[in-house]
């Protein structure tokens, strides 16, 4: 007979995971594009020589999802009240970024559509590193709250919180509860640990109508000028609610967030 005990020294992400979702029951759909970034690539390299800073792809894509939302703003949208959808006034990114002890944290780009690509390098840096370093007040007092909760009350709280960020949009940063806290989208890079295709799920206190995972840019085979060539290729793989976006509507984002980013 199988037997079972207690995980012990459990991440904090992880145990908010367990109580957070119940089984699969939400309507999501997925889909990938793969993107030609060779021109990207130069970019990349010819700002970091320009500037000193380390421009990733993530910053690339960060923007460019930015962009296409703000280009398909009926997409920029959110479920409340069981049913009614609300378009958001603001394209806000939010940058899944994994801290010191493999936890999971992130920091939320606002008005990442009006921001030029330094701007949100500059941003993201900053928070980053406030967030691996633990001096960031509100993943400090968020991680604190829910770290510290026994497992039978992480599943009240979890909903309350949802309830006070995205229900009522009250803002409470001062408690870990800041007002919509995933905002538009999610842009989670994986390249860094191998990472070829992948698909994450949504976070429900998100509330967000799409996840992007950010892959390892691998040589693949593309068709150019009528030939087959080795190509440098970014695999970014999406995560939608269907609720809000069909087949057609990631479409429109796809070709948006593609013709950004190369």
């Amino acid at each position: 007979m199988a037997s079972f005990r207690p995980l012990k020294n459990t991440s904090t992400f992880r145990r908010i995971a367990a109580s957070m979702w119940r089984r699969p029951t939400d309507p999501t759909i997925y889909g990938f594009i793969d993107v030609d970034v060779t021109e990207t690539l130069v970019f990349i390299e010819r700002f970091r020589a320009a500037t000193g800073r380390k421009l990733t792809m993530t910053h690339v894509v960060t923007r460019a999802v930015a962009r296409a939302f703000a280009k398909h703003p009926t997409l920029n949208a959110k479920i409340r009240f069981g049913g009614r959808i609300e378009v958001r006034d603001s394209v806000d990114i939010f940058v899944s970024v994994a801290t010191e002890g493999g936890d999971l944290s992130g920091v939320k780009v606002e008005g990442a559509d009006g921001l030029d690509l330094e701007t949100v390098l500059t941003t993201t840096t900053e928070r980053v590193r406030r967030t691996r370093e633990g001096t960031d007040e509100t993943y400090r007092r968020s991680r604190s709250t829910l770290g510290g909760t026994p497992w039978w009350l992480l599943r009240p709280l979890l909903w309350l919180s949802d309830v006070v960020s995205n229900e009522l949009q009250w803002d409470l940063p001062g408690l870990g509860m800041p007002r919509d806290p995933f905002g538009t989208a999610v842009v989670t890079n994986v390249g860094g640990f191998g990472v070829d295709t992948a698909f994450a799920p949504f976070v429900p206190l998100g509330r967000c109508p799409m996840l992007l995972l950010v892959s390892e840019v691998k040589q693949r085979p593309m068709v150019v000028d009528g030939a087959v060539a080795a190509r440098p290729v970014l695999r970014l793989c999406g995560t939608f609610d269907h609720r809000l976006i069909d087949g057609a509507q990631a479409g429109w984002l796809a070709d948006a967030i593609r013709d950004y980013v190369r």
